[in-house]
């Protein structure tokens, strides 16, 4: 039923970051569905002593139930609505029809917050990065990660023509950070310092507008920038940048699983079954998408659910694993809790272990029935 129910030591972590910003005069845009600022994440806590609880353990008992016996049973599943190509599975769930398959109704859900929606209750789950929601759900959001979508899709670029060939190089300069101190572009980041021994202490962070940054580049402000796959490659293809570090490409983060099926808490606990036949429909999509990426790509960009170049769309897709099975995304949970510790990203008082415990819950059995 479950699907499988010298490093840096950083005193720049969380909002302290702020205090080093060097803003530009602009905001920063909503980034996949990020907020603007730390500021803006949740209003949770920074409790340092939220209680472990095995998640695992309670929905199974729960699904021990009938369905019908679900609260959310024959209820609409609201899911966090993305434009995203890579972020596309839930989009191709409910274009071939997977979850009607199952039984699911479901309705897409497009709210300016979404990692609050979802925390709060207001969405039932959604397809989203690791890197964002990690650190709000282990400050009191009610989230938990539950089934792999697909590897990549975030790099660290610099100006095609830059002497910066290596992230240590970046001591003594500047990084932009376009969707918010705190949210994953900044996250990603402080991995690749904390994987690379670079002192972040010795970068200055400036927070840049996603549709200024390039010229913010050219125009000398800012040396470099982790942006979006799919943002930079138009950039990428007219020879105006380059990556030097990447989630998508790189031994030690390309497989790494990079967005996920989180769900709320609540919901997941409460009603196992549902959630299951979520991920499942979901899972299935990404299946599809791994063995049909140009027919995938078409339906998205038929239906208004993606925008820009088919080719560089098509690209783009090809370029990720949707074929991650939740073992890795497990693994790649373990990974970030274990290097957001180390960089102090996350002060809970909780072992790796125990966080695992409290956050992973695996859901889907697509891979199971094949």
């Amino acid at each position: 039923m479950f699907g499988g129910i010298m490093k840096v030591k950083s005193k720049i972590v969380g909002v302290l970051l702020i205090g080093s910003l060097v803003f530009t005069g602009c905001k920063s845009q909503l980034n996949n569905g990020e907020n603007n600022s730390s500021e803006s994440m949740s209003n949770v806590s920074e409790s340092k002593n939220i209680k472990t609880e095995d998640v695992q353990k309670i929905a199974k008992e729960n699904a021990k139930k009938d369905i019908k016996e679900e609260p959310r049973y024959k209820d609409k599943i609201k899911l966090g609505y993305s434009g995203d190509l890579c972020l596309g599975g839930p989009n191709i769930a409910n274009l071939n029809g997977y979850f009607k398959d199952r039984d699911v109704e479901v309705e897409f859900v497009n709210t300016k917050n979404p990692k609050d929606a979802l925390g709060s209750g207001k969405l039932d789950g959604l397809v989203g990065e690791f890197a964002g929601m990690v650190v709000p759900a282990t400050k009191g959001l009610d989230i938990v990660f539950s089934s792999a979508s697909h590897t990549g899709c975030k790099s660290l670029y610099v100006l095609n023509d830059s002497e910066i060939t290596k992230t240590k190089e970046l001591e003594g300069k500047n990084l932009a950070i376009t969707n918010g101190i705190g949210n994953s572009n900044h996250n990603t980041a402080l991995r690749f310092f904390n994987h690379d021994d670079v002192n972040p202490d010795k970068v200055t962070y400036k927070q840049v507008d996603n549709a200024a940054v390039i010229q913010a580049m050219k125009d000398g402000e800012i040396d470099s920038a982790v942006l979006d796959d799919q943002f930079a490659k138009q950039f990428v293809d007219k020879g105006e940048i380059r990556s030097i570090r990447s989630m998508t490409h790189d031994d030690d983060f390309g497989k790494e699983v990079c967005c996920v099926l989180a769900f709320n808490g609540k919901f997941a606990k409460e009603n196992p079954l549902i959630a299951d036949k979520v991920a499942t429909a979901i899972q299935e999509a990404n299946d599809y998408m791994q063995n049909n990426p140009k027919k995938a790509t078409q339906k998205l960009y038929d239906n208004n659910l993606a925008s820009g170049d088919f080719d560089a769309g098509l690209d783009l897709i090809k370029s990720y694993d949707y074929s991650v099975k939740n073992d890795l995304a497990e693994s790649t949970l373990k990974s970030i809790f274990t290097d957001y510790k180390e960089i102090g990203l996350i002060k809970d008082q909780r072992s790796v272990d125990q966080l695992m415990k409290s956050y992973w819950l695996p859901m889907g059995s697509f891979y199971d029935e094949k």
